[in-house]
């Protein structure tokens, strides 16, 4: 199975916006002061302005800031020149150093050298968030550091906090770059209650880049309450002469603009009223979109969340991010598998990026321009030469969210298992004398067992049977894993969403284990061909996999199994092809009594030694 849909395509634009932006084109006015009106206090009100569609810019500037709640706003071309513009307001002085954080996108450093200065990285943790500890350990190398730029790179945000503090303490300026946390939100507990992130430091910087919660190709904005930087940037970003007065969200102190004036330099990085035209219809639905991005995100981290190999970290408690991407790391893999998964996954159409590659603008020995020698960020490159990044897109519907995540663990499950020259270490016995050799051989599996089917590839199997039944099965539909073992099958399902879960196992230490996992409604033991302690007609489906193969189970064990089964539900059953239909051929003849019918039957080869058929009957 193949992904189609790009997720590299950007969240489309509004009509409104699309409507104005051609209006205003037809005018031909698209630099940000062709108009007339100058604001003169704070109560200056942009209503007037309704049908001025030369002020664009100017009053999302105004909008944005209402959003953000900062007092002042510049609408600039990019974030990286609203970094570059904060880090000379703040007064940074040629060759002075700016911290900034290890695990970010080239266009922050570039900022600073940009402006001046020389970047000293900070490590990040296993969370992709800054290292506390060596924000401070360098704090310490370098008494004459005065900034640190604090990149909350893919929305993942660090202590606030506990940053601040140790800013505020060292005499740093803090400047937050919040390209990728629009919308994330921080506790205030002083407060008591959530604050957009952006008020921790004296500047914050945004961005409306294609891939970014607001889009508009590019774009960016300079946030502050501070009205001395604010006025610094608003003449920097290219208001000469008095056209500060055109601004809605500026300090209303015409004295201030104008002793600065001379001695402010005009880098020309504004805004255009085109690009600030298709932003300002997205403003008012940000709260809309942040709630589908994290509807999308949540499902395919539910997903991946039963993959072994996948750490995915979470965020810290104060915290409420966007999840417009997800990223996680590979564990256990090594640098030729993680290249394996990565080119299989884009085969299949999910193009996921690592991090730590030389050819990811991501990677911090890429940016030779900014060091003479690769700075020792050993922390930082263990996290992120395995830290995978895939972007969520809008156009993406809950389908789309179960197939990606389908195909990431079914390409994870194969890397992982190639190369494996034995099935099972012991093997397995193709004949079982009676019920307790069954029991006996299961209990005593039970502390290897796990590990064993991810070595093996067995994993791969339940994957897919979990993944169809989403195309087959409502969430709710009540289940039950006859033959659950320690929940291996019963993970898989409930990563999809399947939250009706029910085991039925002989193995009591197997139960035990399955019951740890805490994914099962009820747990039972029970034995095949015997009579279960299950109501009649009360499952949506029965599914079992590796239960139905070696003589495990007696021939009768279909009779209890079609009496809780409800009519019309399914049951979803792995014959081992080997047997020679030893099963396959006792359950057809309920299809000849009409009791059920064949519904399909798929042969899969995942282990070495044996094949298996995957058969659904349906009750009738």
């Amino acid at each position: 199975m193949k992904f189609s849909k790009d997720s590299k395509t950007p969240d489309s634009i509004p009509q409104a916006g699309i409507n104005r932006a051609v209006r205003l084109m037809e005018t031909g006015r698209l630099y940000r002061y062709n108009f007339d009106r100058q604001f003169i206090n704070q109560e200056s009100k942009p209503t007037f302005l309704k049908d001025e569609l030369a002020s664009e810019v100017a009053q999302l500037e105004a909008e944005f800031g209402q959003y953000t709640g900062h007092q002042y706003v510049v609408a600039v071309n990019s974030c990286g020149s609203a970094l570059f513009l904060s880090l000379k307001a703040a007064g940074l002085q040629p060759g002075e150093k700016v911290l900034t954080t290890a695990f970010t996108f080239t266009a922050v450093p570039s900022s600073i050298v940009h402006a001046g200065g020389v970047p000293v990285y900070v490590e990040c943790t296993h969370q992709y968030i800054t290292d506390t500890n060596d924000l401070q350990r360098k704090i310490e190398q370098h008494p004459d550091v005065k900034y640190f730029i604090l990149s909350h790179m893919r929305g993942h945000i660090s202590d606030l906090d506990a940053i601040k503090s140790i800013c505020d303490q060292a005499g740093i300026y803090l400047i937050e770059d919040c390209a990728h946390s629009l919308g994330s939100t921080w506790f205030n507990r002083h407060k008591n209650k959530k604050q957009l992130v952006g008020h921790h430091g004296n500047i914050a910087c945004f961005s409306s880049q294609s891939y970014k919660l607001l889009n508009s190709g590019e774009g960016g904005f300079f946030a502050t309450n501070d009205e001395q930087v604010a006025a610094y940037c608003i003449l920097a970003a290219g208001s000469y002469e008095e056209l500060y007065k055109k601004h809605l969200a500026r300090p209303f102190n015409d004295d201030l603009f104008e002793q600065l004036k001379p001695h402010v330099p005009n880098f020309s990085m504004r805004m255009n009223n085109l690009t600030a035209a298709v932003l300002r219809p997205q403003i008012p639905v940000l709260p809309e979109k942040i709630d589908q991005y994290n509807q999308r995100y949540n499902q395919l981290v539910n997903i991946l969340s039963a993959a072994e190999n996948i750490y995915i970290p979470s965020t810290l408690d104060p915290v409420s991010r966007v999840g417009d991407s997800v990223q996680f790391n590979l564990l256990n893999l090594t640098l030729e598998q993680i290249d394996q998964f990565v080119e299989q996954t884009k085969q299949r159409g999910v193009k996921i990026q690592v991090f730590g590659r030389f050819s990811n603008a991501r990677y911090f020995k890429n940016w030779k321009y900014s060091f003479d020698d690769v700075p020792d960020l050993k922390q930082t490159d263990k996290v992120i030469s395995c830290a995978c990044d895939l972007r969520i897109s809008l156009s993406f519907n809950s389908e789309d969210i179960n197939l990606i995540g389908y195909i990431i663990k079914d390409v994870l499950y194969q890397v992982v298992s190639a190369g494996n020259r034995v099935d099972y270490k012991k093997g397995l016995t193709d004949y079982f004398g009676d019920v307790k050799e069954v029991q006996t051989w299961y209990d005593a599996w039970v502390s290897d067992y796990d590990e064993e089917h991810l070595r093996n590839g067995w994993k791969v199997f339940l994957n897919y049977i979990a993944y169809n039944l989403t195309l087959q099965l409502n969430d709710d539909s009540k289940i039950l894993d006859v033959g659950c073992g320690t929940g291996l099958l019963g993970k898989e399902l409930k990563s999809y969403g399947f939250n009706q879960l029910y085991g039925l196992d002989i193995s009591k230490k197997s139960l035990k284990t399955a019951g740890e996992l805490e994914i099962y409604q009820d747990l039972y033991q029970g034995e095949l061909g015997s009579p279960l302690k299950l109501e009649s007609n009360s499952f949506d489906l029965l599914v079992s996999s590796g239960v139905f193969t070696r003589n495990q189970v007696p021939l009768n064990a279909f009779e209890e199994l079609i009496r809780v089964l409800k009519p019309g539900g399914l049951f979803v059953v792995a014959f081992r092809v080997e047997d020679n239909d030893f099963y396959y051929k006792e359950a057809k003849e309920y299809c000849e009594k009409n009791i059920w019918r064949e519904v399909s039957k798929t042969r899969l080869s995942i282990l070495q030694s044996c094949n298996h058929d995957l058969v659904t009957f349906q009750k009738l």
